[in-house]
């Protein structure tokens, strides 16, 4: 698996599935994901293989029938995928980014304490600069 996680949101649809629960069949991964898509089966299980391919997915055979299971936890990619994309469009920085945002007025004020109160338990941390 790369560090860069380079899946596409249709597969992020059946990562969400496989997160939700798992090992699934791809029976019920169709299942799932056609719950909220109008995509047909051959995509999805398409899909299904395109992750089992990068690695994305890991698979066991039990009878007749493949148990698919998430490779990365659903909070470990969103680590690497959030520290990604600060690294690509904010040059690692995470100020920009909070500003780019506040900028827009996208920042609720239950966003702004929650921001505050991050900050201050950094700050006593001693863990980060």
């Amino acid at each position: 698996m790369t560090d860069n996680l380079p899946i596409t949101d249709a597969e992020r649809e059946v990562m969400e599935a496989l997160w939700e629960r798992s090992p699934r069949t791809s029976g019920d991964i169709v299942e799932a994901v056609q719950a909220h898509t109008d995509w047909q089966a051959k995509t999805i299980r398409t899909l299904i293989s395109r992750l089992a391919a990068k690695g994305m997915v890991h698979y066991r055979k039990q009878g007749r029938r493949y148990y698919y299971a998430p490779a990365i936890a659903r909070e470990e990619f969103l680590q690497r995928k959030s520290r990604n994309f600060v690294q690509t469009f904010f040059k690692g920085k995470v100020a920009p980014l909070v500003a780019a945002f506040a900028e827009h007025e996208s920042l609720s004020r239950e966003d702004v304490e929650q921001l505050r109160e991050l900050i201050a338990s950094l700050d006593t941390s001693g863990d980060k600069p």
